[in-house]
């Protein structure tokens, strides 16, 4: 897309709108996914090929599929997300409300992690990701109840065509299942055909300009639709997954998260995801108290901040994770960039909201405001790295981030 001009850009900001720059280069980016997915169709036929039934596909394999499946379908949410507030508000084109932003940006940049996975698992028999990886969710929903109207558009033509794509998937699984797999294919088909019935019903219901009340119960219901579909992809992608134990035992409730004051409640703590071993230094430089405001301040969504770091949190209770040390044992402490949370080490493979950290691997979380209010997106995100020392970055708003002046 060619840069918006002057006029364009003097209405958007009058709208609170947002630079969507960064989302088209994601999308350009992502376009590759259609040849993984040609790719993904020629294993498909090539595994047929050698007789041994789906449910017996290799590790490999199956992972490859699944992660191309998972590409595909949040590139193709992305896509369909940002068309319709083209054809919805076509005098900002290049710009998106913050809501859009956020929804398009957590798509996009989860299609370039399965894309690498799908890439490893082609060419790497060992690889493997962390127990519990597969079947993944969808990241979060916008927290904007009701969703804007160009969003259910958008679900809507995205719900068409995963649909179109799993269901050619599962014909093809079908037609290469022997007997002696009857059972599991026949569980296989119940799934396939609630999530078909649920995305043919959403798109049934869908009308353009419903009215408010009917816009809600067709956005509930596209929602579900969507989950199911992306779920079922995976298990048609790599039908093994549905030997894999459920998470939690059925009839006992998950143990719900301590609650966590987000700003503007009771009890907030601007400082709560900073390394505890570190905090009451970095609370005397006096730059560090305007730049943690700022990051809260301008976090689209604080909740999911929190969710990461309250995933660490739980990996270091149950001890897969612990906090990562020199080899003389000293801590390596804290990351350089808000909100300056500690360096970890995963004894144990682990998934930290949807990013597979294997074992022994050093990471963190960054949540950074850093050139937001000159239209960049909010940085969060689980880093991977050996981490060395460095300076603290105060992460100016108004600044660029480093390499993109």
């Amino acid at each position: 897309m060619e840069r918006p001009g002057v006029w364009k850009r003097i209405r958007a900001g009058l709208r609170g709108e947002q630079d969507a720059e960064t989302l088209y280069a994601y999308k350009r980016a992502g376009a590759s996914v259609h040849d993984l997915l040609d790719a993904a169709e020629r294993r498909r036929f090539e595994f047929a090929a050698t007789g041994v039934s789906p449910f017996a596909m290799t590790a490999q394999v199956g992972t490859e599929l699944a992660c191309i499946w998972n590409a595909f379908a949040l590139q193709t949410l992305g896509d369909k997300m940002l068309h319709a507030d083209e054809v919805a508000d076509p005098d900002t084109a290049g710009f998106v409300p913050p809501v859009t932003f956020g929804q398009v940006d957590a798509y996009y940049r989860e299609v370039q992690t399965w894309m690498a996975h799908a890439t490893r698992a082609a060419h790497d028999p060992d690889f493997t990701l962390p127990t519990g990886a597969l079947p993944a969710k969808l990241p979060e929903w916008s927290p904007v109840e009701p969703c804007p109207r160009p969003h259910l558009d958008a679900m809507i033509a995205a719900l068409q065509a995963m649909q179109l794509h799993l269901e050619a998937a599962m014909q093809a699984l079908e037609a290469h299942t022997p007997e002696t797999d009857a059972k599991n294919l026949a569980r296989l088909r119940g799934l396939f055909a609630q999530a078909i019935s649920g995305a043919t019903y959403a798109r049934d219901m869908y009308t353009p300009g419903a009215s408010a009340a009917l816009h809600e119960q067709i956005e509930e219901r596209a929602k579900k639709a969507v989950e199911d579909i992306y779920r079922v992809g995976q298990l048609v992608s790599y039908p093994a997954l549905l030997r894999e134990p459920p998470a939690r035992s059925v009839g006992r409730p998950p143990a719900a998260r301590p609650q966590v004051a987000l700003p503007g409640e009771p009890g907030f703590d601007p400082w709560v995801m900073t390394d505890p071993n570190s905090v009451a230094g970095i609370r005397r430089d006096p730059k560090t108290h305007a730049v943690i405001d700022d990051m809260w301040s301008l976090d689209p969504d604080p909740r999911a901040s929190v969710r990461l770091w309250q995933d660490i949190q739980e990996a270091v209770a149950r001890q897969d994770v612990t906090y990562a040390r020199h080899p003389g044992g000293a801590l390596v402490g804290y990351y350089f960039c808000t909100p300056w949370a500690a360096v970890y080490e995963a004894v144990r493979p682990v998934v930290i909201g949807d990013t597979p950290v294997p074992r022994g691997q050093r990471f963190t979380i960054e949540c950074a405001a850093e050139g937001v209010r000159l239209g960049y997106p909010f940085k969060r995100e689980v880093v991977l790295g050996t981490f060395r020392p460095s300076t603290i970055d105060y992460c100016d708003p108004d600044a660029p981030p480093p390499h993109e002046e």
